[in-house]
C-alpha cells in the first residue's frame, strides 16, 4: 500500500558542528509545507487543502531527518447518509499530491521543464524550497516513499534551474484595481490587492513615501499605478512597483445607468439602448 511519505534530510553548517539551528529547521519545513500545499492545489483544482502532514519519523543522526506522512482529512460517510453525502465528499488526494510533488521537482531538476499544470504561484513555492539554504543549512534532500527511495537534492543548481523556467520580470507601465486587504510593514513595504477579475492577488511594493496613503487605503477599493511586473508564463501581472495609489469610491456611490441617462438625456438620440449599441458595434454611430 502507498505510504505517502516524504523524508526531509537537513545538513547543518561547519560552524554549528553540522547541527541545524531551530530557525533554519522551521523555515525549511515551512517551505516544504508550502510547496506541498501548492502541489495539492494543482492536483485537486481547489484552494482549500484537504491534506495535512504528520511527523512519523524523527532522528538526529547525521544528517538530521524528518519523515512526513500525507494524510487526507476526507472521511467516508456511513449508514443511511452515505448516498446523500457521496457527492459532497472530496477525493483523497494524498497519494496523487506526493507523486506529483516528486515528479515536478524531478522535471525541474533534470529537464528544466514546467511541471504539469504548474502556475507562477506553484513555481515560486518550489523555488522557495532553496530559499533557506545559507550558511546555516548547507544541504537539503527530499526522498520519496521508503520503497522507491527517489531523492531530489535542493541546492543552488535546482534554484538556478527553476529561475530559468520562471524567467525575468517584464515591466509595463500601467494601473490595476483591487481591494487592499493585506499590508506588511515589518522590514518591508508591501501590500496585496485582490482584483475583481484577472489575477487572484497582486503584490504591490511601494516607496516609503506612500506609506501614509497606503495605511489609509486598507480594506478599500483602490487603483494602483506604476510598473506592472509580468512573467512570461502568465497572462496577468503578479506584482507592481507601486508609484501611486488612489482610493476609489465604493460601488454604491458610483453613478447608476439611470444617473448617467440624466447627465446626458439625448445620448441615444431617441433610440432604444439596444438600437444605439448595435449602431456602435456596426460602426454607424456618429
Amino acid at each position: 500500500m502507498p505510504q505517502n511519505k516524504i523524508t526531509v534530510q537537513f545538513q547543518g553548517s561547519f560552524e554549528d558542528d553540522w547541527h541545524v539551528t531551530l530557525s533554519a529547521f522551521l523555515s525549511q519545513l515551512e517551505a516544504v509545507k508550502a510547496a506541498l500545499k501548492q502541489t495539492e492545489r494543482l492536483v485537486s483544482g481547489e484552494d482549500e487543502p484537504s491534506i495535512y502532514y504528520r511527523i512519523v519519523g524523527l532522528s538526529y543522526s547525521s544528517p538530521a531527518t524528518v519523515v512526513l506522512e500525507a494524510v487526507s482529512r476526507v472521511t467516508q460517510p456511513q449508514g443511511e447518509t452515505k448516498k446523500k453525502n457521496r457527492r459532497a465528499q472530496r477525493a483523497d488526494y494524498s497519494q496523487a499530491t506526493v507523486r506529483q510533488f516528486f515528479q515536478s521537482l524531478k522535471g525541474i531538476r533534470d529537464r528544466k521543464q514546467v511541471p504539469a499544470r504548474a502556475d507562477l504561484q506553484a513555481l515560486e513555492a518550489y523555488r522557495n524550497l532553496a530559499g533557506p539554504l545559507d550558511k546555516k543549512v548547507t544541504g537539503l534532500k527530499l526522498i520519496d516513499s521508503e520503497e522507491s527511495k527517489e531523492s531530489i537534492d535542493i541546492d543552488r543548481t535546482f534554484q538556478s534551474a527553476i529561475d530559468e523556467i520562471i524567467g525575468p520580470d517584464e515591466l509595463v507601465e500601467g494601473t490595476i484595481n483591487g481591494t487592499l486587504e493585506k499590508l506588511n510593514l515589518h522590514n518591508t513595504t508591501r501590500f496585496d490587492i485582490f482584483p475583481p477579475i484577472g489575477p487572484k492577488q497582486v503584490a504591490c511594493d511601494f516607496n516609503p513615501t506612500l506609506k501614509p496613503a497606503v495605511i489609509k487605503a486598507v480594506d478599500q477599493y483602490v487603483c494602483v499605478g506604476g510598473k506592472l511586473r509580468y512573467k512570461r508564463l502568465e497572462n496577468f501581472p503578479y506584482a507592481i512597483n507601486a508609484e501611486s495609489i488612489e482610493v476609489l469610491p465604493p460601488e454604491n456611490e458610483l453613478p447608476s445607468l439611470f444617473d448617467i441617462k440624466g447627465m446626458a438625456p439625448d445620448l441615444t438620440r431617441g433610440k432604444s439602448a439596444g438600437e444605439f449599441l448595435e449602431e456602435i458595434r456596426n460602426g454607424k454611430g456618429e
